[in-house]
């Protein structure tokens, strides 16, 4: 009798455990523009030339080579949408101070490394780029708690943009927030093997994750909530269990990042239906 309990118990975790990795039904037919196009992570970019990383710059170069475009967006204290990977200036400008610390005026006295490329305004970004190739623009912001203002913001400037585009983010709050503010969005989910990811981390500051966090974060345990229409996942722990169980069961579009070289590219098409790349040429 009591092997029957322990074997329903078991059941009940496992069905409940499927329900919450459960993404709903992506719309993967929207989703297929994005696997014509190789895309490149903060534009085409080095940050050794005038063209850094989130700079127009590097998005004309990377519509001039006819990829599609990953960007990070964030918001300055006077509610300006501006594109930056940091949620600090000291690695891109060399300057000790947040971003949400300054306003859109301040952030023109800095450079972006050793170019004469500002920090831009997403709405300059689009209007730059102008529908001619896709864009996966990933939603950053440091609180996991404030983040409906850049979420509003982010679509009142993608609101009028006649390009193909999607959202992403690490932060589930932010993709459910367009689940229900902007459902006509394709949203995804971005993540990683926190545990690992953690452990191996040498430098910068690490998220401040529960247990339970990373738990959840890593399995993808908020699709139920969120309804992705893309996992993007990082290329080193594409065989995560539930990844892999989201991706062969549910047939979620499966985006990979960040592929660096060629050979990181040939093993990854095998698993990946979309491509992020950066520092090298596919």
């Amino acid at each position: 009798m009591i092997l029957i309990y322990i074997l329903i118990l078991l059941i009940a975790v496992a069905c409940l455990y499927l329900f919450f990795l459960y993404p709903g039904k992506p719309r993967k037919e929207r989703m297929l523009v994005f696997q014509q196009y190789r895309i490149a992570h903060r534009g085409l970019f080095d940050n050794t030339t005038s063209a850094p990383e989130n700079s127009l710059a590097a998005f004309q170069k990377a519509v001039d080579a006819g990829y599609g475009i990953e960007l990070d967006v964030q918001l300055t204290k006077d509610n300006e949408v501006v594109i930056l990977h940091d949620d600090n200036l000291h690695r891109t400008s060399g300057v000790d101070t947040k971003l949400s610390d300054c306003t859109y005026e301040t952030l023109q006295e800095y450079r972006l490394f050793y170019s004469d490329e500002k920090i831009p305004k997403l709405s300059d970004a689009l209007s730059l780029i102008n529908g001619t190739v896709p864009l996966v623009i990933e939603l950053k912001n440091a609180s996991a708690s404030e983040y409906a203002g850049l979420c509003e913001k982010t679509a009142v400037c993608l609101d009028t943009y006649t390009g193909v585009f999607c959202i992403e983010s690490f932060n589930p709050m932010i993709v459910h927030w367009f689940r229900i503010n902007r459902p006509e969005y394709l949203r995804g989910f971005l993540s990683t093997d926190y545990q690992k990811e953690l452990a191996a981390l040498t430098c910068g500051q690490p998220p401040k994750l529960t247990f339970l966090e990373i738990f959840v974060l890593t399995h993808c345990l908020m699709n139920f909530f969120i309804r992705p229409d893309f996992i993007a996942y990082n290329i080193r722990y594409k065989n995560q269990l539930s990844y892999r169980i989201c991706t062969k069961l549910f047939g979620i579009v499966k985006v990979g990042w960040t592929i660096r070289s060629n050979n990181e590219l040939d093993t990854a098409v095998s698993s990946f239906d979309v491509i992020i790349f950066d520092s090298f040429l596919p």
